[in-house]
């Protein structure tokens, strides 16, 4: 069966929505976490100043795989009539420092492979990481959704990144409360003899209860050297993705096992497991009870 090009694909799928709804349709492109770009279908209702973005490439990869452009049409637009907001965005939100205050948290992503994109935002490094910022606009969307904070945000509101990053230091583990997982109720991909080497090691999960950038939480004031103290020695920290990172204690270390077959295991995880802008890092970190210091 021969199938369309991208392009061609991305133009079908619009004036089909858009003849569907009557409304009007288009496409822009996104620029994601790890430089990925993404394209992203916008629908304008007259009526909303606010509307939710549909990325359109994993469906290019699902009509490569077989699924029919009318499953594809159906999906899309249940997709928007479940994340339509119910009301307009208060655009005053970003004038005003104080009604955006309370809603400003933290995003961990990789510091090399956004090194564009930390040009333009406000930011703080963290080892070989950084932390950038959002603000979360889930009151008037159906799910959890954020606006990233860029530096003319800062002359706006007339702050430094320094304020930022001790409001988000606040509101990040109140909005994005963290969570220790068991092992089992993340990774179904896992292969058995994956998930026994795992156990061995006694790994849990690290994320917040939205289960989204959760890897963010490592970051969050004393958490490490609460799991430290629950373990009682050093932890191993495994960037498994920008979601969760995974946590097991130092001694644990099976024989044999180095920290570069640890290495090998997450990069060969990020090549075949997770897209592009899901990648933390490609190696592990080590936290040290008494230092309270990251190494990698």
């Amino acid at each position: 069966m021969k199938h369309m090009r991208y392009q061609k694909f991305i133009e079908t799928v619009k004036e089909h929505i858009q003849q569907e709804l009557q409304k009007t349709v288009y496409v822009y492109p996104v620029l994601k976490n790890n430089g990925a770009i993404y394209d992203g279908l916008v629908i304008l209702d007259p009526i909303l100043n606010i509307s939710p973005t549909i990325y359109l490439n994993p469906y290019f990869h699902r009509y490569l795989d077989g699924v029919s452009l009318e499953d594809i049409y159906e999906d899309i637009l249940k997709t928007y009539h479940e994340n339509l907001p119910q009301e307009d965005f208060d655009i005053t939100l970003f004038r005003d420092y104080k009604k955006a205050q309370e809603r400003i948290v933290m995003k961990l992503i990789n510091a090399e492979k956004n090194k564009q994109l930390l040009k333009q935002v406000p930011h703080i490094l963290v080892y070989d990481l950084a932390i950038v910022f959002q603000c979360s606009v889930s009151d008037f969307m159906n799910e959890y959704a954020t606006i990233l904070i860029y530096n003319q945000h800062l002359k706006l509101w007339n702050i430094t990144v320094e304020d930022l990053y001790e409001t988000a230091l606040i509101n990040s583990p109140r909005i994005l409360n963290s969570r220790l997982d068991n092992l089992h109720d993340v990774f179904a991909y896992i292969t058995e003899e994956s998930l026994s080497f795992l156990e061995e090691l006694n790994i849990s999960i690290l994320t917040n209860h939205l289960r989204v950038h959760g890897a963010t939480c490592m970051t969050y004031p004393g958490i490490l050297d609460e799991i430290a103290s629950i373990y009682q020695d050093d932890i191993i920290i495994i960037p498994s993705s920008i979601h969760e990172v995974l946590v097991f204690p130092k001694n644990n270390m099976p024989e044999g096992y180095t920290y570069d077959d640890l290495d090998a295991m997450i990069q060969e995880v990020n090549e075949t497991q997770l897209t592009d802008d899901e990648i933390l890092s490609d190696h592990i970190y080590c936290y040290h009870r008494d230092t309270k210091e990251i190494t990698y």
